[in-house]
């Protein structure tokens, strides 16, 4: 049994011992514990007796280029060899954890995805409470290359290319795409952007 304690793993091994134990380079982990001994337990121990061991002890490489998400650039730092695959975003870098022959660039397109749906998922919220619009029952992340969005039935969904979108943009496509599903005129569409986003004229959409 495995289990997931801040981006780290942990194997969880049943002995005949009264104590805990945890052993290892690297995740994931052994914690040998006795087999009465619950995970909430387990977690909470772990958490005070953390392993000693740090990434920065893993061999990593740098991708060649930084990584672009919503317009910002990121370093990427790859650990190889790794048991369990996982992304980190930290403030100016992504940090992969990824077996060893893992293909690094379709973890982060994935993981990128991921990222758009979470960021598309919380702007959608606040504007059905700005707009008092709460028929959607779906958001979904596809492949448009033609289009930002498109509307089927009381589900909405959104372009994968919105990854190289900025904040500014994303909030433009989703509000336009809120304006289309509410069924609003053009003139109150563009009072509705007036008011929410006064420079929308001049946002270039990707």
């Amino acid at each position: 049994m495995q289990i997931e304690i801040d981006h780290r793993y942990y194997e969880i091994v049943s002995w005949d011992r009264d104590y805990i134990q945890i052993t290892g380079s690297g995740a994931p982990y052994q914690v040998f514990a006795p087999p009465y001994q619950d995970i909430d337990s387990l977690r909470q121990y772990i958490r005070l007796h953390p392993p000693k061991h740090k990434d920065e002890d893993i061999p990593y490489f740098y991708l060649d280029a930084p990584y672009q998400l919503f317009r910002k650039s990121y370093f990427v730092k790859v650990y190889h060899g790794q048991s369990n695959t996982h992304v980190q975003l930290k403030s100016s870098s992504i940090c992969i954890y990824q077996r060893k022959n893992a293909d690094t660039y379709k973890l982060l397109r994935k993981w990128s995805e991921e990222q758009l749906y979470q960021e598309i998922s919380k702007r959608v919220a606040f504007w059905e409470e700005q707009l008092d619009c709460y028929a959607i029952t779906a958001i979904h992340i596809s492949r448009m290359s033609k289009r930002h969005y498109k509307i089927v039935g009381t589900e909405l969904y959104f372009s994968n290319c919105l990854m190289d979108a900025d904040s500014g943009q994303l909030n433009l496509i989703i509000l336009k795409a809120f304006c289309k599903f509410s069924k609003k005129t053009k003139g109150e569409t563009e009072a509705i952007l007036n008011l929410y986003i006064p420079n929308w004229k001049t946002l270039i959409l990707c």
